[in-house]
C-alpha cells in the first residue's frame, strides 16, 4: 500500500509539463531577484553620486563642515563596498595612483626623522585626501555624473562669489556713500584687496578656484553646439564671462595669467587639429584684446604688475629655501620643521620681513625640497608628470588644463601647504582620473 501510494505521488509530481512549469517558476524567481539586486545596486550608486555632489558643493565653501561631509562620503563608500564590493585591486595598476602613494609614503617616512612629530602628523593628515579621494571615487561615476559634479562645484563657487561681491559692495558704500551719485569715482582696488579677505579666502587660492571654474565652462562651451543647445551654450558663455571678469578683479597675477595662457594654448591646439584657421586667429586676437583690456581696467592688477609687487620678497624666499635644501638635500628637514628652518635661513640672509611674517617658500617644489628633500620634490613632480600623460593619452582637456594651471601656480605659491590647495587638487584629480567608469572622452 505504501509503495503504491509512493509510486502514485511520484507519477503525479512528474506529469508532462510539470518540469517546464517548475523551471519557468524558478527562472522567474531568479530573474526577479536579479532585477531587485540590480535596482538596489543602481540606487546605491545614485545615492553615492548624490553624496559626491554634496561634497563638490562643500569644497569651495568657507565652512568647517568639509570634514563632516568627507566622513559621510566615506560611510557611503563603505556601505557600497559592503553591499556589492568594489574592484579596488586594479587601482594599484594606475600610474597616477602609484605616484601619489609614493609621494604620500615619503610624507609618512618623515615621521622617522622629525623632531616635531605633531606638526608633521598634521601635514600628513592635510595630504590625506590625495590617496583617499581616488579610492573613494574609483570607478563610481558615469560621464554625466562627473559633469554634474563639476557643475555643482562651479555653482558653489558662483554663489560664494556673488555673496562676497554683494557683501563687499555693501561695505564699500557704507564707507563711501557719496560714490552712489558718482560711480566713476569707485575705487576698484578696494574690491580687489578686501573681497577675498572678507570671506577668509587667500586671493591666490580663490583665484585658482575661479580659474578651475573658467576651465570647466570653457570646455563645456566648446563641446556645446550653439545651433542644437542654444540655452546651454549661452549659459556656459555667461559663466565664462563672469569667471573671467571675477578672476581679473581678484588680481592674482599667476593664476590669472596661467588660466588665460593655458586656455589660449588649448584653444589654438583644438583649432589647428580641426583645421579651423579663422578660429585660431580669433582665439589669438581675443586673448590679446581681453588681456590688454583687463590690464587697463583693473587698477590693482596694473599696480602689481608695474611695481613688480612681491618679486623681491619671493627671490629672498627662494634663495633661503635653496640654502636649506643644500644643507638637507636627500630627505629634507621634515614637514614639521620646515617653518623654523626657513625662518632661520631668512635670519641668515637678513630677510627680516620673512622672519616677522614667517613666510613659507612661496614655491611648492621648493617647499617639498625643504620638507622632504630632493626626493620629495621629485615625487611631487612625478605626480604632475603622470597626470599630464594621462590627460594627453585620453584627451582629457579639463584635466590637462587644470594640472597645467595648478603646476604654474605652484611656481609662486605653496599650494599644497593649505587645505584649500590640497583639497582642490585632490578633488579634481579624483573626479577626472579615478571616478569614471569609462574614459570621459573617447578619441
Amino acid at each position: 500500500m505504501t509503495n503504491k501510494s509512493s509510486d502514485h505521488l511520484l507519477r503525479s509530481s512528474t506529469k508532462p509539463g510539470s518540469e517546464t512549469k517548475c523551471g519557468s517558476l524558478y527562472m522567474r524567481n531568479t530573474m526577479s531577484l536579479g532585477d531587485i539586486t540590480k535596482r538596489k545596486s543602481a540606487l546605491g550608486q545614485e545615492v553615492f553620486a548624490f553624496l559626491v555632489y554634496v561634497y563638490a558643493v562643500a569644497v569651495p565653501l568657507r565652512s568647517n563642515f568639509k570634514t563632516e561631509f568627507l566622513l559621510v562620503l566615506i560611510l557611503g563608500f563603505v556601505w557600497n563596498v559592503y553591499r556589492q564590493g568594489n574592484g579596488l585591486s586594479s587601482i594599484v595598476k594606475n600610474q597616477v595612483f602609484r605616484a601619489i602613494m609614493g609621494y604620500y609614503a615619503l610624507c609618512i617616512l618623515s615621521l622617522v626623522y622629525t623632531a616635531q612629530t605633531q606638526a608633521t602628523l598634521n601635514f600628513i593628515v592635510l595630504q590625506g585626501t590625495l590617496p583617499l579621494l581616488p579610492i573613494l571615487f574609483y570607478k563610481q561615476l558615469t560621464r554625466r555624473q562627473i559633469n554634474t559634479a563639476l557643475l555643482f562645484f562651479s555653482l558653489s563657487c558662483f554663489c560664494l562669489s556673488v555673496y562676497a561681491s554683494v557683501d563687499i559692495t555693501r561695505q564699500y558704500f557704507e564707507k563711501y556713500p557719496q560714490h552712489w551719485e558718482q560711480l566713476q569715482l569707485i575705487d576698484w582696488t578696494f574690491f580687489s584687496y578686501f573681497l577675498p579677505q572678507n570671506i577668509r579666502f587667500h586671493a591666490p587660492y580663490y583665484s585658482l578656484y575661479i580659474g578651475a571654474c573658467l576651465l570647466i565652462h570653457g570646455y563645456f562651451l566648446y563641446s556645446t553646439k550653439l545651433t542644437k543647445k542654444k540655452a546651454s551654450f549661452l549659459l556656459h558663455l555667461f559663466f565664462c564671462v563672469f569667471y573671467f571678469g571675477f578672476q581679473a578683479l581678484l588680481a592674482s597675477r599667476t593664476a590669472l595669467v596661467a588660466t588665460v595662457l593655458v586656455m589660449a594654448l588649448v584653444g589654438v591646439y583644438l583649432a589647428l587639429r580641426a583645421g579651423k584657421y579663422v578660429v585660431l586667429v580669433g582665439v589669438i586676437l581675443f586673448t590679446i584684446a581681453s588681456s590688454v583690456l583687463v590690464f587697463q581696467k583693473v587698477t590693482y592688477l596694473r599696480i602689481k604688475f608695474s611695481e613688480s609687487a612681491g618679486v623681491t620678497q619671493r627671490k629672498m624666499m627662494w634663495t633661503s629655501a635653496l640654502d636649506v635644501i643644500k644643507a638637507h638635500p636627500v630627505l629634507g628637514v621634515s614637514p614639521g620643521e620646515t617653518e623654523n628652518a626657513l625662518v632661520d635661513s631668512y635670519k641668515a640672509n637678513m630677510f627680516q620681513e620673512g622672519v616677522d611674517s614667517r613666510f613659507d617658500a612661496h614655491n611648492q617644489f621648493l617647499m617639498h625640497g625643504v620638507s622632504l628633500g630632493v626626493l620629495g620634490a621629485l615625487a611631487f613632480a612625478l605626480v604632475l608628470y603622470f597626470l599630464f600623460r594621462e590627460a594627453i593619452q585620453k584627451r582629457e582637456f579639463i584635466l590637462f588644463s587644470f594640472v597645467a594651471v595648478f603646476a604654474i601656480c605652484c611656481l609662486t605659491e605653496s599650494l599644497m601647504q593649505r587645505r584649500d590647495g590640497t583639497l582642490l587638487f585632490s578633488f579634481m584629480v579624483a573626479l577626472l582620473v579615478f571616478a569614471p567608469k569609462e574614459h570621459l572622452h573617447k578619441s
